[in-house]
């Protein structure tokens, strides 16, 4: 089980529970720069009695990963973290014809419809971009308005983003902490540039703020782009907001399909037909009507195409750390299948 930085308690918990429920062993490699969760984790489990050898910890870079992966020991690899990591990942299994189950990025589209209650759906807009810095797979980092309240719903969304609290994350008030890392960061503004060199309008944010100590880029929100722009086919993972327009539900479902992810999705509208409509298709594995970012144990969580392969929680989850095994009993008389024996 490979687990990335940014979720890395809850990511090695949506894994680690089913494979031992089934019954099988594990060996956890956290993000070099969130280990310290997974270690601490692992002490907890010594301590609740769980048998030795059943929950193995392995701290490090890249470098660890790519030995477990590799290993022929192990028989499956439960990866979270970037598609370009993932498929790597995927080309050592497949020439060990090992099983993978992989839950990558996403570029995640969520549908404002002019009959929506506009004020949940906006607030719902700004949460889904701005959650955990956009630091999130399932970051609703493209926002796909009606043209009719295009110009209503993004000057809302940025009036809210600009007064959104950046700040300490273990400040209650704070709801947009520090950027992971130098790295990330850098990711961040190469993207940002990119958008208003491209020509789309930049409303709020697209800078880094001045602080103390620590990393902090303010909530940014782009307009007036174009959905071949790279702030619109790119999984950002900052705090960046894109604004696309429609006019009718088969161009926004044209739009929220037009990227190589398909990891979630959402739509606000006030007609369930039209919920259903898009929900039906739409390529992604979580469609959220009238919500974004709730998620329960019992509900099966992944992608499709570069969004990743296979389901975590849910009944599903066990298939992953599972094989189906045929055995069959006979019992009773057999007819021979040379025919009856021919007395000499």
């Amino acid at each position: 089980m490979i687990t990335p930085w940014n979720f890395p308690l809850l990511i090695v918990s949506q894994k680690l529970p089913f494979a031992l429920a089934v019954g099988c062993t594990a060996a956890i490699k956290p993000s070099e720069l969130t280990s310290g969760t997974t270690v601490h984790l692992g002490g907890l489990l010594r301590e609740a009695g769980l048998p030795p050898g059943a929950a193995n910890v392995v701290t490090g870079a890249g470098e660890a990963g790519a030995a477990l992966v590799s290993h022929p020991g192990v028989d499956m690899v439960s990866f979270t973290g970037s598609t370009a990591v993932g498929r790597r990942i995927a080309a050592v299994a497949g020439e060990q014809l090992k099983r993978t189950e992989l839950e990558l990025g996403g570029k995640n589209p969520q549908i404002i419809c002019a009959d929506a209650d506009l004020d949940a759906a906006i607030d719902g807009a700004v949460y889904g971009a701005l959650f955990n810095q956009g630091e999130c797979c399932n970051a609703g980092s493209r926002l796909l308005v009606e043209a009719t309240v295009a110009g209503e719903v993004a000057a809302q969304i940025t009036e809210r983003a600009a007064r959104i609290r950046v700040g300490d994350p273990l400040d209650p008030a704070t709801r947009v902490g520090a950027i992971a890392s130098d790295e990330q960061l850098r990711t961040i503004e190469t993207l940002v540039a990119s958008g208003t060199s491209d020509g789309a309008r930049l409303l709020a944010g697209g800078e880094r703020l001045p602080m103390p100590a620590g990393r902090f880029y303010a909530p940014t929100v782009f307009t007036e782009v174009a959905p071949q722009m790279a702030i619109a086919q790119q999984e950002i993972f900052g705090p960046v907001v894109s604004v696309l327009t429609f006019d009718d539900l088969d161009e926004a479902v044209a739009l929220a399909n037009g990227t190589p992810f398909g990891l979630s999705a959402g739509i606000w509208t006030r007609d369930v037909d039209k919920a259903l409509r898009a929900s039906r298709a739409i390529r992604a594995g979580t469609i959220w009507v009238n919500s974004w970012l709730e998620g329960y144990p019992e509900l099966p969580f992944g992608g499709v195409g570069a969004s990743g392969v296979g389901r975590e929680l849910g009944r599903q989850a066990i298939h992953a750390f599972t094989e189906t095994k045929t055995v069959q009993i006979h019992s009773g008389w057999r007819a021979p299948w040379t025919g009856a024996e021919v007395a000499s």
